[in-house]
């Protein structure tokens, strides 16, 4: 009989040992819990605090440069030199394509990509508005696969697009209308390729690239260095430029929102 009352207390310590034992297991996977809780609440916090900000810079710059681009426009009015007004447009132009970058990023969720194809067709109405080119019978053409580019590398992409397409408006088609076309896509995982051609009236005779010291041809040279390009203009039924560069961080975040 003791033998037995020994083995049912042994029994019952044991077991009030092991509900002590998991009680105290239970109340540590809790006090994790809640601190995992607690680490990625604080994460999203973080994160929508840094979207935010984000948004703001791209937002502060946006009015900036719209500062910039109105200083521009009052400083026109008082110019009578029609090759200074043409200078003062053309750099207003170069102002509001950095403009548009920023305030495609400030207006969408994704404050880090833009999209590239949704930002040239805004920048050919753009052009469009400025130098009335449909009305000169330019037609605007454009195949753009849907990349999304970081702003280290839109904003010289822009640039070099403003100065292609301006280029092709105000001297392609002296002799009638027209059409621009801009194409971009990815020759490989490595490498973007986006070209600008118009059918106009094509190259003066004898030019040379490394001899042309044009505004507008130098700062595409110095853009294309900037992307580490290989950018070539020449001849094909018009004028076609080129320029082959690598992709950095190529793609922002897809349907799911997932980062490819």
């Amino acid at each position: 009989m003791a033998v037995v009352l020994i083995s049912v207390y042994h029994t019952r310590r044991l077991k009030r040992t092991n509900e002590r034992l998991l009680a105290d297991m239970q109340n540590k996977i809790r006090e994790q819990e809640l601190a995992l809780q607690h680490l990625i609440t604080d994460n999203h916090r973080l994160l929508n605090e840094k979207d935010w900000l984000l948004k703001e810079v791209h937002h502060r710059v946006k009015n900036n440069l719209q500062i910039v681009m109105s200083l521009l426009n009052t400083q026109s009015a008082f110019l009578k030199n029609n090759a200074a007004l043409a200078a003062i447009r053309e750099s207003q132009n170069r102002v509001q394509s950095i403009a548009l970058i920023h305030q495609k990023l400030y207006s969408h969720a994704d404050v880090a990509f833009i999209d590239i194809a949704v930002y040239i067709n805004e920048l050919f109405n753009h052009l469009d508005d400025c130098y009335k080119a449909r009305e000169k019978g330019i037609r605007f053409e454009q195949l753009i696969l849907p990349v999304k580019m970081d702003v280290a590398q839109a904003i010289p992409v822009g640039l070099m697009l403003n100065e292609a397409i301006t280029n092709a408006i105000k001297y392609a088609f002296a002799a009638g209308p027209g059409i621009i076309k801009v194409s971009l896509e990815t020759l490989n995982d490595d490498n973007i390729a986006l070209s600008i051609s118009d059918n106009g009236v094509g190259l003066p005779p004898g030019f040379d690239i490394k001899q042309t010291s044009t505004l507008g041809m130098e700062m595409m040279k110095a853009l294309s260095r900037q992307l580490n390009g290989k950018f070539t203009i020449k001849n094909e039924n018009g004028v076609l430029i080129s320029l082959i560069f690598g992709i950095e961080n190529k793609f922002g975040s897809d349907d799911n929102g997932s980062r490819r």
